[in-house]
């Protein structure tokens, strides 16, 4: 075997190594270019007095933007605002597990079409979604009203009213998030040991005692996947509230924090600046890791190993 033979397998190896390098360094760069730098330079506004969208002549103010929004009430109602909506994170996951228990049953016959009328919601645009919501909640013209009214019954302005508002807001979330949920679910579902259940069985067990004994064990894993990721995009919520409630609803009852971000960058640039709106999102973060940190923790408690 000559030289060239021995090092043609190197070489060819090398050629490979270059192409791998050179690939993976397309989306690193675009991560650089459109992930780290924003995020650095949100450090660095968050530090400073930025009134409008020009670096000249702003100030270094230290942590005095943090300050600013922890001190705010508007702030703390707009927290307040997303956990309330957020009240139909287990709302929807109960749900969700129950029609994918009951109609996602493998004896049922049609369940890929429910499947496909469940989904539907999920995948559809926000702002469609949200345009059709705000047809059907209209105090005046609005489906449900219109319902109410065949029998005898004075609907609210359910987008007009503080009261009214975060319900109507969490019918909606629930009816949108279900098919992401049953799909899962009902795929956690079908991966289930039958033989437990037929073990159970011949110990005399009932189907609720096999549905907390057997089954929620089992699904435990993806019933935490779905509450993780629920939890992250609930405290991020914005664009349907941004639809449903301009300029935050009645009251504010629709002022979220991600929507108090945008007025604070965006809407009421003068009087807050982009270095409140990046001191609040930074504060967003530090919420967000310290709620996903505390459910990693407990999940050890209630989520089954694999």
């Amino acid at each position: 075997m000559t030289t060239y033979e021995k090092k043609k397998p190197i070489i060819h190896k090398a050629n490979k190594s270059k192409w791998g390098l050179g690939l993976a360094i397309i989306p690193l760069v675009g991560y650089a270019i459109f992930g780290l730098l924003p995020l650095v330079l949100s450090v660095v506004i968050s530090l400073f007095d930025l009134n409008g969208y020009r670096f000249e002549g702003m100030t270094f103010v230290g942590f005095s933007n943090f300050s600013s929004v922890i001190s705010d009430p508007l702030f703390f109602k707009s927290i307040g605002n997303t956990l309330y909506a957020m009240v139909s994170i287990p709302l929807t996951i109960v749900i969700s597990l129950l029609i994918a228990t009951v109609l996602m049953n493998p004896n049922i016959k049609g369940k890929g079409i429910f499947r496909i009328i469940f989904f539907i919601p999920y995948v559809c645009s926000v702002v469609a979604v949200s345009i059709m919501w705000r047809w059907i909640l209209d105090g005046e013209y609005g489906t449900i009203n219109h319902l109410l009214s065949l029998i005898n019954i004075q609907g609210p302005d359910w987008l007009g009213d503080s009261r009214s508002f975060m319900p109507a807001m969490i019918v909606m979330s629930i009816w949108s998030g279900l098919g992401f949920n049953v799909i899962l679910f009902s795929a956690a579902l079908t991966n289930v040991d039958h033989a437990l259940y037929e073990a159970a069985e011949i110990d005399g067990a009932g189907t609720i005692r096999k549905f907390f004994s057997i089954t929620l064990p089992a699904i435990s894993p993806v019933t935490f996947y779905i509450l993780v990721i629920s939890v992250i995009g609930g405290l991020q919520d914005f664009a349907r509230f941004q639809i449903m409630a301009p300029g935050g609803g009645p009251d504010n009852a629709g002022l979220t924090v991600v929507y108090y971000l945008y007025n604070a960058g965006f809407t009421n640039v003068i009087t807050y600046g982009m270095g409140i709106a990046s001191a609040v999102s930074w504060v967003l973060t530090i919420i967000i890791a310290s709620i996903t940190a505390f459910n990693f923790t407990a999940s050890k408690k209630w989520v089954a190993q694999t």
